[in-house]
């Protein structure tokens, strides 16, 4: 198993400022804010953000994010061309799109994200995060459901 920390894709991810040029401390300030966490969950559930990146671009299959990671998913992607500035040359999505059938196939694809993770950090992640699924009943009404919180009208 090649460790994941020499490879470039995560030396790209793990180098990422997810406010660009700035300083981390506002994007802290904002998770904090936005939702309620301390700075060191804010800091924390951003280290398992880049871990999921790279997770989703490594583990062979889709992978399903923890609500709390979700979260910051959607937080970065308001600031979208940051985002695609740090990840349009990374980031590739699958030749097919998302492939919604093979997703539906999967055992449990949760816990085959849970089993990747492991695999490819070579630790159980920590369950304060991954404890639970961004939801999947409805992935539109997740959307709102985060964008109404991230605008505090939630």
């Amino acid at each position: 198993m090649m460790d994941y920390r020499i490879d470039p894709l995560w030396l790209k991810i793990a180098g990422m400022n997810l406010q660009g040029a700035q300083a981390m401390a506002p994007y802290l300030q904002m998770m904090q804010k936005q939702m309620g966490w301390s700075t060191d969950m804010a800091a924390k559930v951003i280290e398992e953000y880049r871990k999921f990146l790279f997770l989703a671009m490594r583990a062979g299959h889709q992978v399903i994010p923890p609500g709390a990671v979700n979260d910051v998913w959607m937080t970065h992607m308001q600031n979208v061309q940051s985002f695609w500035e740090q990840f349009g040359q990374v980031l590739t999505p699958s030749a097919g799109g998302f492939d919604a059938k093979a997703f539906q196939a999967a055992t449990d694809p949760w816990k085959q994200t849970l089993e990747s993770y492991e695999r490819i950090f070579g630790t159980a992640p920590p369950m304060d995060i991954w404890g639970k699924p961004a939801s999947q009943a409805n992935p539109f009404d997740e959307m709102m459901r985060n964008c109404r919180k991230m605008w505090g009208m939630e």
